[in-house]
């Protein structure tokens, strides 16, 4: 699946040059944006031929108003019009995913309640579970958080071998990867570290059978 795209895991908040980059991906690039940036622990980004086409991070800066300790959100997921609808942010949900239950993070997603696309995929997994919807700027949204079976789904994950590290330190092969989720992940590129129902129709909770994860609109 996808064999033309490489997937990119960065441990460091990107540099101004990287912002520049991923500004072009989405429409609004203000200092909550950079906020965000700022404590990504990983940056995920989607290439086709060395073009930039979709991205993704885990990030501590936090406003949404979840109960969890030690929160880790997946935000700034970003896919360009012309790759919609080919799997990959569900791709790129599962690498944050399980990078931030590795460290030890408690996974927290933000959806916006009046896009059923968005949240029909975590509704279908297993490895998430409503926690809370809230209002914000007028707008309603859900806080997806990671559940048991997420914690199991990512200690049977293969341990990242193989993969294209940073140019700059080392160059290894690229492989495929296959999680137990049936994921099959393309190639993807390591840089080390340095050291819903529509609103008003109550929550997508019950609306969308559950049957585990699977692959939908991307």
């Amino acid at each position: 699946m996808l064999p033309h795209l490489c997937f990119a895991l960065s441990f460091l908040p990107p540099s101004d040059a990287e912002r520049r980059e991923l500004a072009r991906l989405y429409p609004r690039t203000d200092a909550r944006w950079h906020q965000k940036m700022d404590r990504a622990s990983v940056v995920v980004t989607v290439r086709d031929a060395g073009q930039l086409v979709a991205a993704g991070i885990v990030h501590d800066s936090i406003v949404a108003p979840t109960e969890l300790m030690d929160a880790a959100e997946l935000g700034c997921m970003s896919v360009d019009s012309r790759y919609r609808r080919m799997g990959i942010r569900q791709h790129v949900s599962s690498l944050r995913l399980a990078h931030a239950l590795r460290v030890g993070a408690n996974p927290i997603t933000v959806v916006y309640a009046g896009n059923p696309a968005s949240w029909a995929f975590y509704e279908r997994s297993e490895l998430w579970t409503l926690e809370r919807e809230y209002e914000h700027e007028q707008r309603r949204l859900f806080i997806y958080q990671s559940t048991a079976h997420a914690r199991q789904w990512v200690r049977l994950l293969p341990q990242a071998a193989g993969l294209a590290l940073d140019p700059r330190r080392m160059q290894l092969p690229v492989v495929a990867q296959t999680d137990t989720a049936g994921l099959e992940h393309p190639g993807m590129l390591v840089r080390p570290s340095a050291a819903a129902a529509p609103a008003g129709q109550g929550t997508p909770r019950g609306t969308q059978p559950r049957h585990g994860l699977k692959t939908v609109a991307g």
